[in-house]
């Protein structure tokens, strides 16, 4: 059972220093010999774990993915108008990125395509579907919506992209400076989005309370 835990925390630590050296030195700048440097171990016992730097690469942006994906699934869960459980989505994305600084930076450079990355196909195929799920859970929220008359009949698909299209913005733009330098906050922008999305999709005849 020891060496069970032993290997569990060594692989938990391999994570976290490649996460932080992707984030300081790149992608394509860290090795396996860095990696195994910044954990304090051999490459030997690195190779143990994983057989490259891709694979390192994809279990983190994985495992954040799945920490996401995990949050938005228990704010859809909740039986509640289908307008406030896509402002809890809005909400948890905003938690994460918060609270996960690292992977959300690591989530993105993982599926921008400039970043020339180039994962092999499974691996950068599995993290194509884990994004998309991020896009089906809200979509699922506003199917039900629909269908409870809560929101407008309007494409489920497009409305859910749309959502994570502003979210993506928002974010963006606070990384980026854009909302410091107009000298707006984060949770400013969110809630402004919230307040807006929201009058355009709710429903004229759905009760929508707080």
């Amino acid at each position: 059972m020891k060496d069970s835990t032993d290997q569990i925390n060594t692989r938990a630590v391999i994570l976290e220093r490649a996460r932080e050296l992707f984030l300081s030195l790149g992608y394509h700048k860290t090795t396996m010999r860095t990696i195994a440097e910044a954990t304090g171990i051999s490459t030997g016992p690195l190779y143990f774990y994983f057989n490259n730097k891709a694979e390192v690469f994809f279990h983190i942006c994985s495992e954040a993915f799945d920490y996401l994906i995990d949050d938005f699934r228990q704010a859809a869960a909740h039986d509640s108008h289908a307008g406030l459980r896509l402002r809890d989505i809005y909400y948890a994305y905003k938690a994460f990125y918060y609270q996960e600084p690292q992977l959300f930076e690591i989530m993105h450079l993982a599926t921008n395509a400039m970043a020339g990355i180039g994962l092999p196909q499974p691996l950068e195929e599995t993290l194509k579907q884990k994004s998309q799920e991020v896009v089906k859970i809200m979509e699922g929220v506003i199917q039900e919506g629909i269908s409870r008359q809560e929101l407008r009949p309007v494409d489920p698909c497009r409305l859910a992209l749309y959502l994570y299209s502003v979210a993506e913005g928002i974010f963006l733009s606070n990384r980026t400076g854009i909302l410091q330098r107009c000298e707006v906050g984060l949770d400013e922008m969110i809630d402004t989005a919230i307040n807006l999305i929201g009058l355009g999709m709710i429903d004229v005849g759905g009760e929508f309370h707080d």
